[in-house]
């Protein structure tokens, strides 16, 4: 049984819950000086970049959570791609992502809607790595009566099945990607060509899923699968730890000496050290 005072280390990050979801917006605003709005009557946060290009919206309210959003130009209508989290998804995976976008908009801002010039295997490869299971997904047609055809999706299909996309599962069976290739116009809202999906308990707060649009650049799904996989521990307050959590995943005491200040202290200095950082000067290029 946990203590319920200190501080713990939650592995895998992708069962540890939302926690603090400050940390998502508070790097953008306080190192990176994006322009920030909170409209506490509309359940709305969010946080624009300086060019325009770049939206992380935070709304309440709404099931997906955050909505990252990037265009071509400031004030295009729509977005070139976008990624949307629901709720419990652990803001270390989502800050991974808008940290990756803050620090490229200075250094390589034509990266934030090129399409990286390696194969879409390289957005998986960091679950490879660290032991995910590839699995072909298949499509089943089927002649729906009235001379239509019907296609239903499912993993190693049999009969009439043409290959669909492709699944990666967690070791532990209870994390998923799944990436279809299609348009983002054939998919329903909720779903998309790239697709996260984590459940680790009979509650809607333990499960979370992060969708992508079919032009993000392989660039950053590669950045976002290597902090879902990544092998360091996150951390929880005792509060912010699901009875599911506790069940599905390991979790440590985080020792006095190395406590929530001196962890995130480390966490932050990495940051600041990353040499893409405006504080830090900018590569040759």
């Amino acid at each position: 049984m946990l203590n319920t005072s200190g501080e713990f280390l939650v592995h895998p990050r992708y069962l540890a819950g939302a926690g603090d979801i400050g940390r998502v917006l508070r790097p953008v605003v306080n190192a990176h000086g994006w322009p920030f709005e909170n409209a506490p009557h509309r359940n709305r946060v969010a946080a624009t970049s300086p060019c325009g290009r770049i939206e992380i919206l935070c709304e309440e309210a709404v099931f997906h959570l955050w909505k990252i959003s990037v265009r071509d130009r400031p004030g295009d209508k729509r977005p070139r791609w976008q990624a949307t989290f629901t709720r419990e998804t652990p803001a270390e995976i989502v800050g991974a992502l808008v940290q990756a976008l803050a620090a490229d908009r200075y250094v390589a801002p034509e990266e934030i809607v090129a399409e990286w010039p390696g194969h879409s295997t390289a957005a998986w490869r960091p679950l490879i790595n660290a032991g995910w299971t590839p699995s072909d997904l298949t499509a089943v047609q089927f002649d729906d009566g009235d001379g239509g055809i019907v296609q239903v999706t499912a993993p190693d299909a049999s009969g009439a099945a043409v290959l669909d996309g492709i699944r990666l599962t967690s070791p532990d069976g209870k994390a998923a990607l799944v990436h279809t290739p299609k348009p983002d116009h054939l998919f329903g809202e909720g779903v998309g060509p790239w697709q996260i999906d984590v459940a680790f308990g009979p509650d809607w707060l333990d499960q979370w899923t992060a969708v992508l649009s079919a032009a993000t650049p392989v660039r950053y799904l590669n950045m976002l699968t290597s902090a879902v996989a990544g092998p360091v521990p996150v951390v929880r307050a005792h509060a912010e730890i699901s009875t599911a959590t506790r069940t599905a995943a390991t979790i440590r005491t985080l020792p006095p000496s190395r406590g929530s200040t001196q962890f995130r202290a480390f966490e932050t200095g990495l940051a600041m050290r990353d040499p893409r950082h405006p504080n830090q000067g900018h590569p040759s290029r």
